[in-house]
């Protein structure tokens, strides 16, 4: 029978050690963060112009940020596209805003209790963003749902420039690749760095700044003032 190597053991320790100092003080860090993502103010204005539920609603995300903030990007897609799709009723524009087209901050979505296509969307692109999903993997894409025939908006994600995106979409559960959406032709889409004409994969043809979309300016300007900047 061998006998333990203590010296082994020792150095194993010792590095353990090390590693858990390091982690945890960034652990500490990601969730401090997570505070500010979605600031007590935000909930507190929940509470006081929609009432406990929405404000409890409110602190679900934030817990679940909490959650995921060390999980990997695949938990993170998969986590943060349940929570919305299950967390927010479809409600069309024209009935829940008065308007033909308005896009909602994900604070609006979730304490109304309800949004459209879109406002999954910004929801999901902003959380992931701020879980550390790098914004040049994150598309907000227009497409035309097929199915239906007519305009809708879906969250495309790259795990590499070149690659056939993931689709997060409202209308159904799952994340799917893009060339396993037939039902969904793309159009174009946006992100924090760029507006691009799309394709089914890679990363499209550049067009512009995606501040020119007069609806995206109006959103970051209303996050601001929510101490949530896109």
């Amino acid at each position: 029978m061998t006998r333990p190597d203590h010296h082994y053991f020792h150095t194993l320790l010792r590095a353990t050690l090390l590693m858990a100092s390091v982690l945890a003080p960034m652990r500490i860090h990601l969730l401090a963060d997570v505070e500010a993502w979605v600031p007590q103010q935000v909930i507190d204005k929940a509470f006081e112009e929609h009432g406990g539920s929405a404000a409890r609603l409110m602190h679900r995300w934030r817990d679940k940020m909490h959650e995921l903030a060390t999980a990997s990007e695949d938990e993170k897609l998969r986590g943060i596209n349940d929570f919305f799709n299950q967390s927010i009723p479809y409600v069309s524009d024209q009935k829940h805003w008065q308007q033909d087209d308005y896009w909602a901050t994900p604070y609006e979505s979730l304490a109304s209790g309800g949004g459209d296509c879109e406002d999954y969307v910004i929801a999901k692109y902003y959380t992931l963003t701020k879980l550390g999903v790098e914004t040049e993997k994150l598309r907000i894409t227009y497409v035309k749902a097929i199915r239906y025939n007519q305009a809708h908006m879906v969250l495309t994600y790259f795990p590499t420039p070149d690659a056939v995106p993931y689709v997060l979409d409202n209308l159904i559960p799952t994340i799917k690749s893009a060339d396993r959406r037939d039902d969904l032709e793309p159009v174009y889409s946006f992100n924090g760095e760029g507006l691009w004409l799309e394709r089914m994969k890679g990363q499209g043809i550049l067009m512009g700044n995606p501040n020119k979309l007069d609806l995206w300016t109006d959103l970051r300007v209303r996050m601001h003032q929510l101490g949530m900047d896109l």
